[in-house]
């Protein structure tokens, strides 16, 4: 019997054990790649996040820049058109924006008369810079804080009571060792506040402004991710605290004071002289809480409406007495202060709030409106109350600014009427103890004081919501406003 060997193929052990090492090998070695290549695009992705995330901010903060009046780079001056104003907590200031008066909705473009409705957004807008908190990339945020806006773009609270805080960035670096921007000729010296550096033109209409920016995660060779990028804008908007800056000719002043680009008027009265008086009234009827009559004219008479029967008048989203300071202000900062005017073309400014009594700005009388008076003049506004509940009581005041030489040109706003009007009452003007006070102030500025060398006095009255410039456009049948003014150079403006 023949015994046959028979031979089959296959792997030794160790053939085995080593095509297994291979084929581990190139597995760890294909996973290894694959982790590089997933580990790179997670880095691409998170360094693409980083720039979107700081293109973003730019953008939003030139698009505010862009629709701004001015930008602030001063801490101090955020609070000088209104006391109420001021920044976050936490944080180190970085700029702000002052803004125009805004509409609110799409309706507030569709003009009544020749008016907008506009409401003010009452303190600018402030960018400041905070160390992160626990939900937030460190280690500093930039946070936003002004009025909040809704999907459309609209600013949504006019009011400093309801401004927010709002975080447009985390992660911006605490190291300063970034190439920095490069500053034009002439303008202000660059800032650098952790990773944020910025500069301001002269006039504060422009800004460039850089930010570098990183993420937690670590990159390649545990380097922190980081990324940096700068814009550059201006505002489009007229300045009117920019314009006082400016160097004019003023050799035709004439007694009528130039803004600088116009006339300077103040809710329809224009200024004709360089010698003017405000008298205001700050009585509780100028108060929100105080509710008028609401009535409207229907063929030259005031007639009322009953529902509802009373109401806080509103005028550009203020009550009165916002509406008159916030103006005032305004005004005040567009006059030409006297630091670059010649002697003869200086202004002199007074300021008398009435609530029964007086309150003078200055107790010696008009000053020349130099730039710490005018300083002073605003300060003066945002420390006034209405909540005195007596009606303005202004004779004693205009029966005197009507003698005065230092007065040329005064300037009465009010929204409601004084008890007295006679002088009959035991209060003389002008020499005169009888009859109504309008009457007397129109004679003797008619036949005394416009023969004199100083000239007739311009009186010049504004009514808010009631209008007092004709009896037959209110309530109560009074005209003292319109009486006041009705000389052949001076105007009743009735404002609602």
């Amino acid at each position: 019997m023949n015994n046959k060997i028979h031979k089959k193929n296959g792997f030794t052990i160790i053939e085995l054990i080593i095509a297994g090492a291979m084929s581990i090998t190139a597995i760890s070695i294909g996973f290894s790649i694959l982790q590089i290549a997933l580990r790179g695009n997670k880095i691409d992705e998170t360094q693409m996040g980083i720039n979107g995330r700081i293109s973003d901010t730019l953008d939003f903060i030139l698009d505010e820049v862009k629709s701004s009046k001015r930008i602030i780079d001063n801490e101090a001056d955020i609070t000088l058109f209104n006391n109420n104003c001021k920044m976050p907590d936490e944080g180190e200031f970085l700029f702000g924006i002052s803004i125009p008066n805004q509409a609110l909705a799409k309706s507030d473009y569709m003009p009544k008369g020749d008016q907008l409705t506009l409401n003010q957004v009452e303190c600018p807008i402030v960018y400041s810079l905070r160390p992160s908190q626990n939900n937030e990339k460190s280690p500093y945020t930039l946070i936003r804080y002004g009025p909040q806006y809704n999907e459309l773009g609209y600013y949504i609270s006019p009011s400093f009571i309801k401004f927010q805080e709002t975080i447009l960035l985390d992660g911006i670096t605490s190291s300063t060792n970034y190439k920095k921007i490069n500053c034009p000729d002439g303008w202000d010296s660059l800032k650098t506040i952790k990773g944020i550096s910025f500069c301001v033109d002269e006039f504060k209409k422009a800004i460039e402004i850089q930010i570098e920016a990183g993420d937690p995660q670590e990159g390649i060779n545990n380097n922190q991710l980081r990324s940096i990028a700068s814009i550059g804008g201006f505002s489009s908007i007229q300045d009117q605290s920019q314009i006082n800056i400016s160097q004019l000719n003023l050799n035709n002043f004439d007694n009528s004071p130039l803004c600088f680009g116009g006339k300077c008027c103040w809710l329809g009265v224009c200024l004709r002289s360089n010698r003017i008086t405000y008298l205001i009234d700050n009585s509780f009827f100028m108060h929100e809480d105080y509710l008028h009559f609401n009535g409207e004219i229907i063929n030259g008479n005031w007639q009322p409406i009953s529902e509802p029967e009373v109401l806080s008048p509103r005028i550009n989203g203020k009550n009165l007495f916002e509406y008159m300071i916030s103006s005032l202000k305004q005004h005040i900062n567009q006059l030409p202060s006297s630091n670059n005017l010649s002697d003869g073309n200086k202004m002199y400014v007074q300021i008398i709030s009435n609530n029964s009594s007086s309150n003078y700005l200055f107790e010696n009388g008009p000053q020349e409106l130099s730039s710490t008076n005018k300083v002073n003049a605003l300060n003066f506004l945002n420390n006034l109350r209405a909540e005195r509940e007596t009606a303005i009581d202004p004779w004693d005041d205009i029966c005197r600014i009507l003698e005065s030489e230092y007065v040329g040109q005064l300037i009465i706003l009010s929204a409601w009427k004084p008890n007295i009007v006679s002088a009959s009452s035991g209060q003389p003007c002008a020499g005169s103890s009888e009859g109504d006070f309008a009457d007397i102030v129109s004679e003797y500025n008619q036949f005394t004081r416009s023969k004199s060398a100083t000239g007739a006095l311009l009186i010049d009255s504004i009514s808010l919501y009631n209008n007092y410039c004709e009896d037959s456009k209110n309530i109560f049948n009074n005209q003292w406003l319109g009486s006041l003014s009705k000389g052949a150079e001076s105007y009743c403006v009735h404002i609602k």
